[in-house]
């Protein structure tokens, strides 16, 4: 790697606890000739960019971590400027299995989304936002990608706000119901953003936090060729260490479970296959049998905790 492409990585303290001390889990394997411009092109919604960034363990709390981590200029750019058709024509099927997880939820909690206001951060290209609007919230998203906002906006008539979530996007106590989905391992401070979350919660108000655990059986089971080992996320949660996460900015985990989300089986293999690379003859077999589009529901790690303000 050359010295202005090294230059642009920092060595950091573990995000949760702080500490600087840490084990390597993953050697850093970037190519010598990669570019600034190749890296930040991996910063995408769906991105399927294979982890090349050295993984660590904190000795303190356990948590798993990129560290060095790329600057967070380079990688906020790359989000805003993402744009990911494939990733948005899932989004009826995202819909669909969004609207189940959380009428699951309601359900659980004895609640109904009307008179409620919720924030969906990171929320791509709105699938959440609309389930969450047909089950009875005022629904609104926030999204850096500009692409994905403004496709967001054109194609559901929903709030979605372009940008990053600041100290001054939304008043203080302005919702009920505020969800990270498939977002939290990609924060270079979780704990910031968990305190700004906090503050914008009415009290009582709730989070709900879906991530990939690498403690799951899928996880352990597949090893190097987990598909969430990927250059987007920054931070690989365990049980233990999300729920430490959470408490220490405010908020009690009421309940873990597996989450299990549907989209086409085409998409899924398209997206496998650079894990598997016999995978890479199932999408054009899929497509010749006119199968691509059947719907398939799985889990590889993807763990849901529901919280509530302490």
């Amino acid at each position: 790697m050359s010295t202005k492409t090294t230059s642009l990585f920092q060595l950091i303290d573990c995000p949760l606890c702080g500490i600087p001390e840490f084990d390597v889990v993953k050697e850093r394997r970037y190519p010598d000739n990669i570019t600034p411009t190749e890296l930040k092109q991996s910063f995408c919604a769906s991105s399927d960019h294979e982890l090349l960034d050295q993984v660590v363990r904190c000795r303190g709390c356990s948590l798993v971590y990129v560290n060095p981590r790329l600057d967070a200029q380079l990688v906020t750019g790359g989000y805003a400027d993402a744009e990911d058709p494939l990733f948005v024509a899932q989004n009826d099927a995202r819909i669909a299995t969004f609207r189940r997880m959380l009428r699951q939820i309601l359900k659980r909690l004895d609640i109904s989304g009307s008179g409620k206001r919720l924030l969906d951060v990171g929320c791509a290209g709105a699938a959440f936002p609309v389930a969450a609007r047909d089950l009875g919230f005022d629904a609104v998203g926030i999204e850096p990608s500009r692409w994905l906002a403004e496709f967001g906006r054109r194609t559901y008539d929903i709030d979605v706000r372009q940008g990053f979530l600041e100290e001054d996007s939304f008043p203080k106590q302005s919702f009920d119901v505020i969800t990270l989905w498939d977002v939290i391992e990609h924060l270079p401070q979780p704990t910031v953003t968990l305190e700004l979350i906090h503050s914008l919660l009415k009290p009582g108000g709730m989070l709900f936090v879906n991530y990939p655990d690498i403690e799951t059986i899928a996880a352990r089971f597949l090893g190097k060729r987990w598909p969430f080992w990927l250059s987007v996320h920054l931070l690989y949660y365990t049980r233990e260490t999300m729920r430490a996460q959470l408490r220490r900015t405010g908020f009690e985990p009421l309940w873990f479970r597996s989450a299990w989300p549907s989209l086409p089986v085409g998409y899924v293999a398209r997206r496998a296959a650079p894990y598997f690379k016999p995978a890479g003859i199932l999408p054009p077999m899929l497509d010749f049998l006119r199968l691509s589009n059947v719907p398939i529901t799985y889990n590889m790690g993807q763990t849901l905790v529901v919280s509530r303000l302490q």
